[in-house]
């Protein structure tokens, strides 16, 4: 559905395995640093979510690329909404440069 989406915003989009994210980042939820439960699934408010670190509709936007995502819980997903916070273009950033989550709580 996020891969569509982008493509039909013109946005990049590239195939993304949410497992091999979620594993990237520890399985910490990257807005409240929590960490997610992997067990939980359905409509679980503590699931794990994939997030757009920067939304779409944030005119620079990076699309629906690897270094765009990150695991979250489905609620703060959710709470976070089509915001951008400025701790989400340092992840963006760290994610480009590096390839991987800085640990939590620490960027750059």
């Amino acid at each position: 559905m996020d891969l569509r989406r982008a493509r039909m915003e013109a946005l990049p989009s590239e195939r993304i395995n949410r497992w091999k994210v979620f594993e990237r980042d520890g399985w910490i939820c990257h807005l409240c640093k929590l960490p997610v439960d992997k067990t939980l699934s359905g409509l679980d408010p503590g699931m794990a979510s994939l997030d757009h670190i920067i939304p779409f509709n944030e005119p620079d936007s990076p699309g629906h690329v690897w270094t765009n995502v990150a695991l979250a819980h489905l609620r703060c997903n959710f709470s976070k909404n089509a915001r951008t916070r400025q701790e989400d273009w340092s992840l963006h950033i760290a994610l480009a440069v590096t390839g991987k989550a800085p640990p939590p709580g620490r960027l750059f």
